[in-house]
């Protein structure tokens, strides 16, 4: 098996990865997403996120995944702005956090492992 097709097939994989992330954060999106704002609690950025994305469809949701995301990445400084409860946050059961921090990970992790592979392939 030579370079090229040990490369190629890394594409291949890598794509199937990303694909499966991203299906896995729409699945959150669709169906984890009340339950991890209810477990956020009546935060001031969780209730505008409620309310600039609720009918918006698929993009409102994302939306307000992605600030419930924030919230959890970024506690403490959200907390020091009064946009989140850091007891919330910290009160989430852990099942809604997994649900939230692996996709999000994930996705980070398959981002720099396609960077690296375009950097190993000349490509930029």
């Amino acid at each position: 098996m030579d370079v090229k097709c040990v490369l190629d097939w890394s594409v291949v994989l890598g794509f199937f990865l990303i694909l499966t992330n991203a299906a896995v954060l729409l699945w959150v999106a669709f169906f984890r997403l009340e339950q991890i704002e209810h477990a956020l609690g009546k935060s001031k950025l969780n209730i505008d996120a409620k309310r600039m994305g609720s009918n918006i469809g698929l993009l409102g949701r994302q939306y307000r995944l992605s600030t419930a995301i924030g919230a959890l990445f970024f506690t403490n400084m959200y907390a020091q702005k009064g946009l989140v409860d850091p007891d919330d946050v910290r009160n989430m059961p852990p099942h809604l956090k997994r649900w939230i921090l692996i996709p999000t990970v994930t996705g980070a992790v398959l981002l720099l492992l396609s960077l690296l592979w375009v950097l190993m392939t000349g490509k930029i």
